[in-house]
């Protein structure tokens, strides 16, 4: 089966009487007269957030995405959805709202787009988002509450490289950790130091493109595909790592040449190979935040729970040194 048409199926679905369930609690009282859903489809479900499709819950009888987050994380998001996304000239899920619940916690309610996910080996996918992707750094320049999201610089993946690398030498003591892999960790601990020394590098590889509204996390699994009238649009999701700066990680994935036709008109000054290089500067962040985030995995103390967490270092760790090398062959 193609992977534009693959569906990673729910971790599980309801049926029947669902008005005790904390989305439908929350989109009813956020939307009055609202019909209940005929089934609630359990996207992602942790301690400190969740998301659910709440099938023919919408105004029209359409499915609402129901995504409750921790207040910090849905800030964020809200702001993106309410200020930015509607003056952009990007294809955007509807937003419907948000709702408190309690101090600590939020729930955002959007369009359900579908289930087609990007094509990584699609050229037609990439450079649809590649158009998208350019159209949203340029138009967003203009648009002032983009401006108060967090930095979406390189300072920001500093911070992940630090923590990344903190978190990793806490765990090399691990008993449970393989010889092997305690190697591996070490060498991963070395590179970082060394990255870091030639931080400056990395500022100046990022020269040559304006500062802007970033994603900061695209991926497949945040991209949807869905036809329209015109063709296919593409819908991007999950903006809880949206931030300013210069827009790195956000170009790994698209089609370079594209993205760059996009943008030229509006910076007339960027250049093809200041756009190659920093997308190969985004690699380089998007390991650091990878390596941040499944360093904290380290922790378990039996080797049966070790072994994805460094199985996925070892790969970021590769991609890693790939990225530097190449960034190295550049400048």
């Amino acid at each position: 089966m193609s992977d534009t048409l693959s569906r990673k199926p729910p971790r599980a679905v309801f049926w029947g009487k669902l008005a005790w369930h904390p989305a439908v609690v929350a989109w009813t009282a956020f939307a009055a007269g609202a019909a209940a859903p005929e089934s609630i489809e359990v996207l992602r479900n942790g301690k400190k957030s969740g998301t659910y499709r709440l099938v023919s819950a919408g105004p029209k009888g359409e499915s609402i995405i129901a995504q409750r987050a921790p207040v910090a994380r849905a800030l964020i998001e809200r702001a993106v959805y309410e200020r930015i996304l509607p003056h952009l000239a990007v294809t955007a899920p509807r937003y419907y709202g948000s709702r408190a619940e309690g101090r600590d916690f939020v729930w955002l309610f959007l369009e359900d787009v579908g289930d087609e996910r990007f094509s990584k080996t699609d050229p037609a996918h990439a450079e649809l988002a590649a158009r998208w992707v350019g159209a949203m750094h340029t138009g967003a320049t203009g648009v002032a509450a983009a401006r108060d999201l967090p930095d979406g610089g390189p300072p920001r993946y500093r911070d992940h490289l630090r923590a990344g690398r903190h978190t990793i030498r806490v765990h090399l003591a691990n008993p449970a950790l393989t010889p092997a892999a305690v190697t591996m960790l070490e060498h991963l601990s070395v590179d970082l130091d060394a990255l870091e020394s030639r931080w400056a590098g990395i500022e100046a590889a990022c020269t040559g493109v304006p500062a802007t509204l970033t994603h900061g996390d695209i991926q497949r699994k945040n991209i949807y595909i869905r036809s329209v009238a015109n063709g296919p649009a593409l819908f991007l999701i999950d903006w809880e790592t949206a931030g300013w700066g210069m827009p790195a990680s956000d170009l790994p994935l698209v089609d370079l040449p594209t993205y760059w036709s996009v943008v030229r008109p509006f910076w007339p000054h960027v250049r093809l190979k200041d756009v190659q290089r920093l997308a190969v500067v985004g690699r380089i962040f998007l390991q650091l935040a990878g390596i941040r985030w499944v360093s904290p995995e380290l922790a378990y103390d039996r080797a049966l729970y070790l072994s994805r967490p460094t199985a996925w270092l070892r790969v970021l760790h590769e991609r890693l040194a790939d990225a530097v090398r190449e960034l190295e062959a550049l400048t």
